[in-house]
């Protein structure tokens, strides 16, 4: 190993926590326990990664190389001044996109391990394409979560708190925002006793697309030719029957249109 970090235990044992702890007991890291106040999951993920699991956080034993944190965005603060209180010494990290390194001030070395995936416990994903991005205190725990990275990632890099902020909006807007519209989508053709299944190439046809080309040059559609008369009718359909669907169609085509025709908007 590249990195001096050989012994882990993680705080949460849901989505991230799994795939993570999974895949570095793969390479050889050893998993040493499984935090969640839901004992079932801490139970299975520690089956899974050769751990023990706690169910309470007063039994946690921070005498590891690292204790990551993949816990809720608001509940990292309250558990990092528990862990703070017990072992000031002990190198953290957590694995939010949006929570600032500053949430673990006072601790000798922490950082920020941010896996930049959509995670799901039962969907198999090749961490090894999976960037992840490292924040740190110093520049020596740095180098360290670097090259602890990479032994589950061919794809870590270095970014500040602001950078990987940003990062994290824009992951926002190609997932949760993208999938929230696949979403309405088959909510409407269930609606119309329609297939959702007849949209799914060209759902994979709109994705694969930008491996080749950039997301601005691949757009179709109505009001990427600025076809306004087809852009009311859809809105006209949608209003009779669901008007705030209709406000999202008008606000996503106008965006559109304010990109590709900024002087008519």
């Amino acid at each position: 190993m590249s990195t001096s970090i050989r012994k882990v235990s993680f705080i949460g044992s849901g989505n991230v926590a799994t795939h993570l702890a999974k895949a570095l007991h793969k390479r050889g890291v050893e998993i040493g326990q499984i935090f969640s106040q839901q004992c079932d999951n801490s139970e299975v993920l520690a089956w899974q990664s050769n751990a023990k699991y706690i169910c309470d956080l007063e039994e946690l034993n921070t005498e590891v190389d690292l204790l990551i944190f993949a816990i809720k965005d608001e509940a990292i603060r309250q558990v990092a001044q528990f862990v703070y209180e017990k072992n000031p010494t002990v190198k953290v990290v957590h694995t939010s996109g949006s929570v600032s390194l500053e949430v673990f001030n006072g601790f000798e070395n922490s950082g920020i391990f941010y896996p930049l995936q959509s995670f799901s416990k039962s969907k198999k994903i090749d961490i090894q394409e999976v960037p992840i991005l490292i924040t740190a205190n110093n520049p020596v725990f740095k180098a360290d979560l670097m090259g602890f990275a990479r032994l589950i990632s061919d794809r870590v890099y270095e970014y500040t708190d602001e950078q990987r902020k940003h990062l994290h909006v824009a992951a926002v807007f190609v997932n949760n925002f993208s999938n929230h519209l696949f979403a309405i989508a088959q909510e409407y053709c269930n609606r119309h006793q329609l297939e959702f299944e007849m949209l799914l190439p060209l759902i994979r046809e709109t994705i694969h697309k930008i491996d080749t080309l950039p997301p601005k040059d691949a757009q179709t559609g109505p009001a990427k030719r600025n076809d306004k008369e087809i852009i009311e009718k859809h809105i006209a359909l949608l209003q009779a029957e669901d008007p705030q669907l209709a406000v999202v169609y008008r606000t996503l085509s106008d965006s559109i249109m304010k990109m590709y025709f900024p002087a008519d908007q």
